[in-house]
């Protein structure tokens, strides 16, 4: 990744979140994103390194008024590049470095892993974050705009005809019409969306809301058949679900129970004949340390509901179910191991 993308990326972050923000940035901030292969992870990353340096703020207090472009860190508080060009950046376009408020009308909000936050918006709208995740919130005259740089989210949204609400997570953007969804950052930076309640549009980041937005009106059919005509766009109804890859190419519209899916809301976790390292990965997001699975215990089927508790009391609901026996490896890492089979006549 060049010396001249970080700078940008860096430079870009900064604007989105400064007072004079305009739409026409927005829709320059997309066409950027769009514009080199290396743009969106670049853009991406500095998303995530803020994301996870708890503390700058207080770091920064004392630090920015050494920082200048000509001077060098060494000596102080080893951080990465990305968040001492964030520290210089920010000192440059907007004389401090203070998150979550770069803005009157900027908003950021995070849960460390196993937590879980619902949080009103401005307008009426609820967001729920799940565990480890991060978003940034930027409303205007014209828009409504969350980004979701880690996690996963549940968006409970209120109408407004004259402002879109707009979630973006790599390079897609999910378009509300007037719905409830989720969104979810997974692996190979991939994008999982799933609707629960009326319909949404999943549109590559440069694409306008506005153009989407002005067919709802009169909630007339000619809006799926605009839309579709947008390329790579797709509209999904309820208990739909897709997964856009990080090129922005999505993957067939899956039937699912969008109730199951996002069951954490209510503090468990639905399997149906789900692998067993899938659903440990799962529980993974929920506790504090790891879970790993030794590599001769099959990917036994786990079909049942688990609620959400400490890792000893999930672990212990799972080898109810699948013929495995956790083990405590160390204060922060759990095995799970093979129930030895038992031999005739033993």
């Amino acid at each position: 990744m060049s010396h001249d993308i970080q700078n940008s990326a860096v430079q870009w972050f900064v604007k989105l979140r400064s007072p004079d923000v305009s739409s026409s940035d927005r829709h320059s901030h997309a066409e950027w994103l769009s514009s080199a292969a290396g743009n969106q992870p670049a853009y991406d990353a500095v998303c995530k390194e803020w994301s996870d340096l708890e503390g700058l703020d207080n770091w920064a207090r004392s630090e920015l008024g050494q920082l200048n472009l000509s001077s060098n860190t060494q000596g102080r508080r080893k951080v990465s590049q990305w968040a001492t060009g964030l520290a210089m950046a920010a000192t440059i376009i907007l004389g401090v470095v203070l998150w979550p408020v770069f803005s009157d009308q900027d908003q950021y909000y995070q849960t460390v892993k196993s937590e879980q936050r619902l949080v009103t918006l401005d307008d009426g709208s609820r967001l729920h974050l799940n565990t480890a995740s991060a978003v940034a919130v930027s409303f205007e005259s014209e828009l409504r705009e969350v980004i979701l740089s880690k996690g996963e989210g549940v968006f409970d949204v209120e109408h407004d005809s004259t402002r879109p609400f707009v979630v973006r997570a790599g390079a897609t953007s999910i378009i509300a019409l007037g719905t409830r969804f989720s969104v979810q950052h997974r692996g190979l930076d991939e994008i999982e969306v799933t609707v629960l309640e009326g319909r949404v549009a999943v549109v590559p980041a440069n694409i306008s809301p506005a153009g989407v937005i002005e067919y709802y009106a009169d909630g007339s059919g000619k809006l799926v058949d605009k839309v579709k005509s947008l390329p790579k766009s797709l509209i999904l109804g309820v208990d739909q679900q897709v997964v856009v890859g990080g090129k922005g190419h999505a993957k067939e519209i899956q039937r699912v129970n969008a109730a199951n899916e996002v069951a954490w809301l209510e503090g468990k976790l639905v399997f149906n004949s789900t692998p067993l390292r899938d659903v440990v990965k799962e529980l993974s997001r929920y506790v504090p340390g790891q879970i790993r699975v030794e590599k001769d215990v099959p990917n036994h089927p786990v079909t049942g509901i688990i609620q959400i508790r400490s890792a000893e009391t999930m672990l212990g609901l799972l080898a109810q179910v699948v013929p495995v026996t956790p083990v405590k490896q160390s204060s922060s890492v759990t095995i799970l191991h093979a129930v030895p089979t038992q031999q005739p006549g033993g």
